[in-house]
């Protein structure tokens, strides 16, 4: 009853398997001989979702610290983030693999074999997929060690009491990431899960976009966009405004009032950013990056309607409410994807790399408007400061763009001020492993 990597068979009551991982008994009672058909394949996979949306929020307000776009306040506890003196990751290890244990159980599953329709079979192994590329998607993105390249362990199959395992090399999780995307969106061809083949797609244009795959990732943004199936919402609080199924987002962990409101995908990005400035504990680094963009055009909509400035505290509304579809993927990422890696892949500027940018100043009122075709190195820029604005606060996207371009980040007062470059804070910015790991698997990335 010891090993994290272990597997978790949990098909109903996830929040039961919390730190001891090995042959847990499933809430159910099913045993894994019980899990042979179509409706354990498809409790599995809702229990791994169920899961994820807790990390999706974990990971979302602890890049916005580790990028310093947000000081802490009010909870001691997260300054060690802000310092880069990371002695523990909130779970993040712990929860990815126990969604990779329920995901894998299905991975070794005939499920072709099972009773069901086709459809049924398609939507399981997709879903699979798709989680699968996602969760490893972020676990190598916060425990890759660059100086070595070494990061988690990569486990594809239940792990066994005497199975051994060590890290794997961030290069060979990509390919599997990669590999894990594409069946999905193979899947999802003709049919939808809890995610659908669009989702896969967006996801696929993010993961191919960080690998530096920019030929990729065009193809992927733009077969999202050319779809037609999503319009950029009015407002730029549409995301955020609960019960608003807005008509831009493209993959959303849904909000269940069952989980209880402490287990929904937002209740712990409400609370970080609550404007009750005795309850929230983060709020906008006003020496931050993100703060002199955000700011820096006053008729912009997403400063006059996701700030709120009280006093010397500037208050992050993206995420009002506890019961918040908490939006995954939206269409903006996907045009200022397709922008950035036209540009990359092809070395010019086109027409129409100007029109995605405009597409959300325009929605936003910003008073600049582009009006002629920029230099590479003005679009690039413009493009990194507009997906900064653009996508504060959500899904670590900041933390991600500033590793993938290498760019300096802000130094604290008690580090003198300036810029820290990638060279000096490239390692610190990287997870540790839980201890009991270390001890049991000998895991290293040295």
């Amino acid at each position: 009853m010891k090993r994290i990597i272990s597997i978790c068979i949990v098909v109903i009551a996830i929040s039961s398997c919390s730190k001891e991982f090995l042959n847990v008994p499933p809430a159910t009672g099913l045993s894994d001989d019980k899990l042979v058909d179509i409706p354990s394949m498809k409790a599995l996979i809702n229990g791994a979702y169920s899961t994820e949306k807790g990390a999706a929020a974990i990971t979302t307000r602890i890049a916005a610290i580790l990028v310093r776009d947000v000081v802490v306040k009010n909870d001691i506890n997260h300054t060690q983030y802000f310092d880069h003196q990371i002695s523990g990751d909130w779970g993040m290890f712990t929860n990815a693999y126990t969604v990779l244990g329920l995901l894998n159980t299905v991975a070794v599953k005939d499920v072709q074999s099972m009773e069901g329709t086709d459809a049924q079979k398609n939507a399981i192994l997709g879903d699979m997929h798709f989680l699968r590329a996602l969760v490893y998607f972020d676990l190598n993105n916060y425990f890759e060690l660059p100086s070595t390249g070494l990061s988690v362990p990569l486990v594809l199959a239940p792990i066994g009491v005497n199975d051994q395992i060590s890290c794997s090399r961030s290069e060979d999780i990509k390919n599997q990431i990669e590999s894990d995307i594409e069946k999905a969106r193979n899947y999802f061809k003709d049919i939808s899960g809890v995610s659908n083949y669009n989702a896969a797609t967006a996801l696929a244009a993010r993961i191919y976009f960080y690998h530096k795959k920019y030929d990729k990732a065009y193809v992927m943004a733009n077969e999202v966009i050319s779809s037609g199936k999503f319009s950029v919402d009015a407002s730029v609080s549409g995301p955020f405004i609960v019960g608003n199924k807005s008509p831009e987002v493209i993959f959303r962990f849904i909000y269940n009032a069952a989980d209880g409101i402490q287990f929904t995908a937002t209740s712990d990005l409400a609370n970080a950013y609550s404007t009750n400035p005795s309850q929230g504990f983060l709020s906008l680094n006003p020496a931050s990056e993100l703060s002199k963009l955000i700011k820096s055009n006053s008729s912009d909509a997403r400063w006059i309607n996701l700030f709120n400035v009280q006093g010397a505290t500037t208050y992050i509304k993206k995420f009002p409410s506890k019961e918040l579809d908490l939006p995954y993927i939206r269409l903006e990422e996907m045009y200022l994807t397709r922008a950035e890696s036209n540009i990359m892949n092809t070395g010019a500027v086109s027409q129409q790399d100007m029109l995605d940018i405009n597409k959300l100043r325009n929605r936003a009122h910003a008073s600049t408007v582009i009006n002629s075709v920029l230099s590479k190195q003005a679009a690039l820029d413009t493009i990194y400061n507009d997906r900064t604005r653009e996508l504060a606060i959500e899904m670590g996207d900041h933390y991600l763009n500033v590793k993938r371009l290498q760019k300096g980040i802000i130094k604290t007062a008690q580090e003198g001020g300036g810029i820290k470059p990638y060279s000096e804070y490239g390692d610190l910015l990287t997870f540790p492993f839980p201890e009991n790991e270390v001890k049991i698997y000998g895991l290293s990335r040295n």
